[in-house]
């Protein structure tokens, strides 16, 4: 037996499938960049180190 899917599954299963993908590619650049950072000995930079810094940035 055939189940019927219409267009409104086909496209939760297709956004699925592309945040799934989407999240496993920043996991492993979170994780590249951490091992970067144990290697080097450099901290990662997780947020602008000054607060004019991040005025600026949106200027």
């Amino acid at each position: 037996m055939f189940s019927y899917l219409d267009a409104g599954t086909g496209s939760m299963i297709i956004t699925a499938v592309a945040g799934g993908f989407a999240g496993l590619v920043v996991a492993v650049k979170m994780g590249m960049a951490r091992l970067r950072s144990k290697v080097t000995g450099k901290p990662l930079v997780t947020e602008p180190a000054d607060e004019d810094d991040a005025a600026n940035a949106h200027d």
